[in-house]
This record gives structure tokens, sequence and C-alpha cells, in this order.
């Protein structure tokens, strides 16, 4: 590794632990919390506040730390010669590195934390059963399954137009690999994060855990977006360099059209608000008293989860 490439890996591993401590901060908590209820134009009741903030930043430390772990242990297995790579293409594999440890943390703080419901309050439950097309929007759930098609795609062109070159073909076979097995992860622990059970005492906390579950499986979905992504960008480019004459322009045409593909469909999905995308679907009734606090709520003790 060249002084580069260590300057941003202690970079990005200050600004994480910095990250991972103030999850700690109980006002920074409830700043993420109420931040979430401005993005989904969603009422927070205070009495869910607490439980709220507690949630999101457990699903936030696990995301730190795995990004922590699998990125701490790429370092070293690249300090120590352990993985050899192009210094051009070390900090690729890094920031693969932290995109899988985010998505691995993310699902192990989801699928291990637990919500109660005290035994002495009334449940609220939904009148049918839910899925994962109605927490994620197409465009991300299906896009994730597409890109990483493409990479796997490239992956086998860049192994037939140079199979002997170790420049090309690791680093793009490492990101279609990492891009395969994090979308399994998402499928997987997607399905379980929905098939939880859903204990609520009222429709605020209905709702609200239901943005924290939308909440999550986007987060698990971005690992094999960007992981696919890198790994198309990175495998076009090397089979553009590997050409000549025209075989290089449709390349390069081809890396083109794939980071304009990428950019319209980024600016498709910023529109279509993914964010609010379970509100339309498991509460496109929903109303604003639905979640207010009321004046009986507000008298009530803070719930010790949602």
């Amino acid at each position: 590794m060249d002084g580069a490439t260590w300057f941003i890996s202690i970079f990005v591993g200050v600004i994480a632990v910095i990250g991972l401590g103030v999850s700690f901060v109980p006002v920074y908590g409830r700043w993420r919390a109420y931040q979430q209820s401005s993005y989904l134009r969603l009422d927070l009741p205070s009495r869910l506040e607490r439980a709220v903030a507690s949630r999101l930043m457990a699903r936030e430390r696990g995301g730190i730390i795995g990004a922590l772990v699998v990125g701490g242990a790429t370092v070293l297995a690249f300090s120590t010669g352990a993985i050899d790579s192009d210094p051009s293409t070390t900090v690729l594999f890094l920031i693969g590195a932290v995109f899988s440890g985010l998505g691995v943390g993310t699902a192990v703080a989801a699928l291990t934390g637990k919500k109660q419901v005290p035994s002495d309050r009334p449940r609220v439950a939904r009148s049918g059963a839910a899925s994962i097309a109605d927490y994620i929007a197409p465009i991300e759930r299906v896009g994730a399954r597409v890109v990483v098609a493409i990479v796997v795609a490239v992956a086998v062109g860049v192994a037939i137009a140079a199979p002997g070159s170790a420049r090309m073909l690791v680093p793009t076979t490492l990101f279609a690999v990492a891009a395969v097995l994090s979308l399994a992860l998402f499928e997987v622990a997607s399905r379980r994060i929905v098939e939880a059970s859903q204990p609520a005492g009222s429709t605020a906390e209905l709702v609200w855990d239901d943005a924290i579950r939308s909440s999550v499986i986007r987060d698990l979905v971005t690992a094999p977006l960007a992981l696919a992504v890198y790994g198309t960008v990175f495998g076009v480019a090397a089979l553009a360099e590997q050409s000549i004459g025209a075989a290089a322009v449709a390349g390069y045409v081809g890396m083109g059209l794939v980071l304009a593909g990428l950019a319209v469909t980024l600016l498709a999905s910023l529109v279509s608000r993914p964010r609010r995308y379970f509100l339309t679907r498991l509460w496109p009734n929903l109303r604003w008293s639905d979640t207010a606090e009321s004046t009986a709520e507000a008298a009530a003790p803070a719930a010790d989860a949602v």
C-alpha cells in the first residue's frame, strides 16, 4: 500500500470511529430520528422518540462496526502482502470492502434487534400481510439484480478477453463475487426482516416500525448496487484498454453509456422519493392525525421499544 492509500484508509477509519462514538450520544440519536421524520413527512410522537432513536442508532452502529471490521481486515491483508494488488486499484478494493462491511453489519443489527410492547397495552396489527415489494421501490429492488447480472457478464467478458491478465481479471472478478454475495445477503436478510413479528401498541408505532424496516432494507440493497457499479465501470474500462481501434472506441462508448444509465437511474430514484415508497404501499390513506401525538399519549410514559 502506498502513502496515498494509507492516508485514505486512516481518514476513513477515523471518520468511522467518530461516527461510532457519536451514535452513543442521545442528542445525536434524537436528531437522526427527527431527521427521518422530516424526510418521511411523518410525525414522531415524543413518547416514541427514544425508541425510534435507539433502533436507528443500533442499525447505524452495526453498519459502522461491519465497515470497520471488513475494511480493517482488508487493509491488514494488503499491508502484510496477503493480498497483492496494483496500487491504483487498492483504494477501489478498500471502498468495496467498506460497502460490504456496511451491508453485513446492518443486516446483523437488524436481525438481532428485538422490540416489545408492554403486556398491559393493546396491540395494533395491519389488515393484510406485507412483502418486500411493499418496503422497497422496484427501481432499487430490481435494479440491484440487474446491475449484479451486468457485472457478472462483464467479469465473464474480461475473463474471455484477457484470461492471463491478473491486473484486469482479479479486480473485476472480486467485485462481481462481492456483488453476488451481498445481493444474496440482501435477499435473505430482507425476507427475514419482513417476516419478523410487528408488536405495536398504536398506529404510530406500527407506521414507524414499517419506516425503520424500509430504511434497513434500503441500506442493505446499497451494497450490491455499489459493488456492481464499481465492478462494471472497472471491467468495461479494462476491456476498452485491452481492445484496439474500433473495439476500443466501442468499449469507451459502452462505459459512457453505463455511466449515463446509472446517472439516469439515480435521478429517477431521487425523483420517485424512495424513502416514502412504503407509505404509498402500506399506508396510502394515512392522515397526519393517525401518527400525531394526542393529549393522552403526551401524558403516557415513553415506550420501551417501537
